[in-house]
């Protein structure tokens, strides 16, 4: 089986060894940073939100270390995603969930609702139109906690049962868009950060989760340190000054949302 196959069939996928520990340890200082800073501004807290007990959604601004294209473009990483998107791919949001210590189990929950909700047979026929990576910044253990996912239920099955990815820093797994899943328990001493970057085919964008906050931050000159082999993924931004955007900034009234 192939992992396009292994993919249609499971809604996700483990990749081993794709980055860097020293890299990894890099991103994780600059999340600390950023979240510091930005928990310590009086009354702006827009570009971080609470999403369950002891968990915190970051919108994590591409600064520093977020700026080596093997953190966006790892070629391993496109090759796989393009597989499953087609090549035509952007990044449709870059961000950084942190289960802090005790933080409890996290509702069952898919990141977006069907494109045809009312039409669930031809939901479960549709391929994949966006695909998350998540990259652990910290190894994830039993103590830790991970994502527990649930093979099938991006074709709308009903849960059968669950895989436990444990990773290594420099690993990662991708899932369907679709795929029913749910943060486990932080049990350790320290906080569980991990990025979460979702690609999308150009015509998809998430209509329901970046309302408050930004789905993209990054600065006007930070946008051009972005190669030119890798700005296709960052094509929404075009035009914009320092980006740092929701939904309704990103696509004011009259722009076309098709990418």
């Amino acid at each position: 089986m192939s992992f396009v196959e292994k993919f249609a069939d499971e809604g996700w996928l483990p990749i081993g060894g794709l980055f860097a520990f020293e890299l990894i340890d890099r991103l994780r200082a600059e999340v600390e940073g950023q979240l510091e800073q930005l928990l310590g501004r009086e009354g702006d807290h827009r570009g971080c939100l609470r999403v369950g007990n002891e968990r915190l959604m970051l919108s994590v601004k591409l600064q520093g270390p977020f700026l080596n294209p093997h953190v966006y473009a790892n070629p391993l990483l496109l090759t796989v995603v393009q597989q499953l998107l087609g090549p035509d791919i952007v990044i449709d949001s870059f961000t950084c969930v942190l289960a802090m210590p005790g933080a409890a189990e996290q509702h069952l929950h898919r990141d977006h609702a069907g494109l045809f909700s009312t039409q669930t047979e031809l939901e479960s026929n549709l391929p994949p139109y966006a695909v998350t990576v998540v990259v652990p910044l910290v190894d994830l253990r039993p103590e830790t906690g991970t994502t527990r996912l649930f093979p099938g239920t991006h074709r709308g099955e009903e849960p059968q049962g669950f895989e436990l990815p444990y990773a290594d820093r420099g690993n990662c797994f991708l899932f369907d868009y679709r795929l029913l899943h749910q943060g486990t328990a932080n049990q350790s001493a320290a906080a569980r950060p991990v990025l979460y970057v979702t690609y999308a085919r150009p015509w998809f964008i998430d209509v329901g989760n970046f309302r408050r906050q930004p789905r993209i931050r990054i600065d006007s000159d930070d946008l051009r340190e972005i190669r030119p082999e890798h700005w296709p993924l960052f094509r929404r931004l075009a035009g914009k000054g320092s980006i740092d955007l929701s939904e309704e900034e990103l696509f004011p009234e009259g722009m076309p949302r098709d990418g």
